[in-house]
């Protein structure tokens, strides 16, 4: 994922595929992650629930990181998934990133 969190390449509407988050570069040496949730949100001045748009398969951590499988999204939308990792300490971590979902060449 580039610095700007912002998914690459575009998603394609017809495609399922495994999405996560690297939480390895806040995350202290010697910490995992517990659990972890992701909820998508239209990428809007005014974000509104769009979890319906998509099927979302549940969170799993691997070590550091958080990974779900997602198919859906509606073509020409942009998306946030956010996600929410809960470490091994209790510790809470929230992130945003950013999902285009459009036609892919």
């Amino acid at each position: 994922m580039p610095l700007t969190r912002r998914y690459i390449p575009e998603k394609d509407p017809a495609e399922s595929c495994n999405f996560g988050l690297d939480y390895s570069f806040i995350l202290p040496v010697g910490v995992g992650i517990e659990s972890g949730t992701l909820d998508i949100l239209t990428n809007t001045a005014d974000p509104q629930e769009a979890s319906s748009d998509f099927t979302i398969c549940p969170v799993t951590p691997r070590g550091r990181a958080i990974y779900a499988m997602l198919s859906g999204g509606i073509a020409g939308r942009d998306y946030q998934l956010r996600w929410t990792a809960t470490d091994t300490l209790g510790n809470v971590w929230p992130r945003t990133c950013l999902l285009l979902v459009a036609p892919t060449s």
